[in-house]
């Protein structure tokens, strides 16, 4: 099984994207409560694409209408003053950003900054942001842009469906101010300290992506609004490559190993499980801070590390890791792992942490040695690469199998779970509805490909320009990898022949 694992073919949504990440804009909304600093967050409704369920700060994609010059005229910060502060180079941009954390915030929850006739700018412009500004300028509006502070920005890395280079910005609402949520874009809103949302997604009950962790980190341990725009205005959002270290449940901790790219996504999930000892599943890359924030979560303690599959952004810190606590290495089968023969793990062999029971499943598909553990008692499912956050995982031939794939997605929907902590992105709930999803992508995807051969493609690369028509090109190479374990699996269901390097469809009539 040696040379099965590039790192460039381990992960990759193949979703329509775009290569070019769509400038968006987020609002943190604050005020000092009893118990003191408070944040606004809300909840993204189930029915959308994108984060669905998630909880966010307010915000959204920014819009042409929020480059419009004429804003100049109706903000209290100039485009000039805009890109001084932001580092944007063009102004209006820069200007843009402002205006769209605020229009979005607006249209979300209500909550608009100025001065002129606020109360008479209807909130029924919300699905018209070129409204919005004919609004603001004939009401003599003036958006209060200078009340906002930079935060920094987070680009989305390459892999997700959905790309963003959004901004942060930080602001205090009045303190009698109310949120009035728009229920076609917000589920739910509420105030809430930043320790307390973060211990919601310490206990499971909330859901966020890696920028909304840290940005309530950095929010938390701060006494007042002040103190704590004081400190973002000195120290900006790290960005993706940051180190982000949170618990997700009280048996699971994750670590995001700083390893983010186009088949990574924002990094590889390397979990802890369990309390004293513990067990570390995929210790993802030799990063000396990162295995600080693995070792400080595990409190010292680990008793076994666990590898999913032997793909390189899976396995960098095993070495490492082993070389810090002489724990034993657990994997399928005993090919070395960075010159460590690993103990074999068998199926349906039970793993016991602090606290925690793992069951093993032998999940072959996206590569031949992969595991899976449930965690019992918590409906909980560590799916490796099998499945994802966001998007789908590429299946790469000869290792991969998109038969053995597929018979594997049949069998996790068969269990139990609600919870899906995945290698890549965030944790997923509602797991057997998502593991569903996943089966009727593929077969979508078969049936497009079968019509691209009817219509007289025959070469996998004309079969990625009908059925991928949409993804970006520098994942056309993973797009073909794909395309030839669908056609690798059609072939061997008797589906369809391979003439050379050109596949054609067989009359089962």
């Amino acid at each position: 099984m040696s040379g099965r694992n590039p790192k460039a073919l381990t992960v990759q949504s193949m979703s329509a994207s775009s290569s070019e990440p769509r400038p968006a804009a987020t609002l943190v909304i604050l005020r000092d409560g009893d118990a003191g600093p408070e944040v606004l967050v809300t909840v993204r409704p189930e029915t959308l694409r994108f984060m669905a369920g998630a909880t966010v700060f307010p915000g959204g994609a920014i819009d042409p209408a929020d480059l419009d010059p004429r804003w100049a005229s109706a903000s209290s910060l100039s485009p000039a003053d805009a890109s001084r502060a932001t580092g944007i180079d063009d102004p209006h941009i820069a200007l843009g950003a402002y205006v769209g954390a605020l229009r979005e915030a607006f249209e979300e929850v209500g909550f608009l900054l100025g001065s002129g006739r606020l109360e008479a700018i209807p909130r029924a412009t919300e699905d018209r942001p070129d409204d919005f500004l004919a609004t603001c300028l004939g009401l003599g509006v003036r958006l209060a842009t200078d009340r906002l502070v930079d935060a920094g920005s987070w680009v989305t890395p390459m892999g997700a469906p959905v790309r963003f280079d959004t901004r942060f910005f930080c602001v205090r609402a009045a303190a009698d101010w109310v949120p009035d949520p728009d229920p076609t874009e917000v589920a739910s809103a509420r105030w809430v300290t930043p320790r307390g949302a973060l211990e919601d997604l310490a206990t499971g009950e909330a859901m966020m992506a890696p920028p909304t962790v840290e940005m309530l980190q950095r929010l938390d341990g701060h006494d007042s609004v002040d103190e704590i725009l004081a400190a973002i205005s000195a120290s900006p959002l790290q960005g993706s490559g940051a180190i982000l270290s949170m618990r997700l449940s009280p048996l699971v901790h994750v670590t995001l190993a700083p390893n983010p790219g186009p088949m990574t996504g924002p990094g590889t999930n390397t979990y802890v499980v369990g309390s004293g000892p513990t067990v570390v599943i995929d210790p993802a890359v030799d990063d000396a801070a990162f295995l600080d924030a693995v070792m400080e979560a595990a409190s010292g303690s680990i008793d076994q590390i666990l590898v999913t599959h032997r793909h390189s952004d899976h396995i960098g810190g095993v070495a490492a890791l082993v070389e810090r606590t002489g724990a034993p290495v657990r994997a399928f089968g005993t090919e070395e792992i960075d010159g460590i023969v690993p103990e074999p793990v068998t199926e349906g062999e039970v793993i016991e942490a602090g606290g925690a029971t793992l069951r093993t499943m032998h999940c072959p598909g996206h590569a031949s040695d992969h595991l899976c553990w449930v965690l019992e008692g918590a409906a909980s499912l560590f799916a490796g690469d099998n499945i994802l956050g966001e998007g789908t995982a590429v299946i790469a031939p000869p290792d991969g199998d998109m038969n053995d794939y597929m018979d594997t997605l049949e069998r996790l929907a068969t269990l139990d779970i609600d919870r899906i902590y995945p290698g890549h992105f965030r944790p997923l709930d509602g797991g057997r509805r998502m593991i569903e999803g996943y089966i009727e992508h593929r077969a979508e995807r078969i049936r497009q490909l079968k019509a691209a051969l009817a219509d007289g493609a025959t070469l996998p690369k004309e079969v990625v320009a009908v059925v991928y028509r949409d993804t970006p090109e520098e994942l056309r190479v993973a797009a073909e990898i794909q395309v030839v374990a669908q056609l690798e699996m059609l072939e061997r269901r008797g589906e369809v022949r391979r003439a050379d390097d050109r596949w054609f469809l067989i009359d089962v009539d």
